[in-house]
């Protein structure tokens, strides 16, 4: 069943189909050749810029090109068809880069909290995954400290232990402590 009223975002005298649940708009047949159908109604502008894009790269036959405004993009004869391709994808890498600026910048004017949620949220991954990491760093604190007390250490008690040599002592040649005896060394 359909009815001919104006649908929204349709033609004057477009219909609204609604054997699909409504949410499709034909054209009439104006008798140079079959309806066309448009995409379902919450579907952005944007949307279909991007399928456009796609089935123009598609109806091209290529499927590599050089990068947009590279020295091998530059070597390419004007009428390849790589050509057209590069600069499809370069407005459409645009588009959407100038849309997502658009929507970022809509957001911090609307709601600033969830604006920084998301603006941060791949920095909050990264460090939630890095914390263990981090944490288990030395700080340049805890490094000099260790440093200043490696040189700063408090004399070594030497003591014997029964059924070992007996011990050197330091800086008195040819005196050796032997079990049972302590000496400040």
């Amino acid at each position: 069943m359909t009815s001919t009223h104006n649908a929204p975002g349709g033609e004057p005298g477009a219909q609204r189909d609604q054997l699909g649940g409504g949410s499709t708009i034909t054209v009439p047949n104006t008798g140079q050749g079959r309806r066309l159908r448009a995409v379902p109604e919450n579907v952005t502008a944007g949307d279909i810029t991007g399928l456009r894009a796609e089935m123009q790269v598609a109806a091209l036959g290529v499927d590599d090109w050089p990068a947009y405004g590279s020295p091998a993009w530059l070597r390419l004869d004007p009428k390849d068809p790589r050509v057209y391709a590069a600069v499809l994808e370069a407005a459409e890498r645009h588009r959407r880069d100038a849309a997502e600026t658009q929507r970022l910048d809509t957001l911090s004017d609307t709601d600033p909290v969830a604006w920084w949620r998301e603006i941060t949220a791949d920095a909050n991954a990264y460090a939630a995954r890095q914390g263990h990491v981090i944490a288990a760093r030395r700080t340049a604190e805890e490094i000099r400290v260790a440093r200043d007390n490696a040189n700063n250490r408090p004399p070594h008690q030497l003591r014997a232990t029964p059924g070992w040599p007996p011990i050197a002592i330091p800086g008195q040649p040819g005196r050796y402590l032997t079990h049972g005896q302590e000496i400040n060394a």
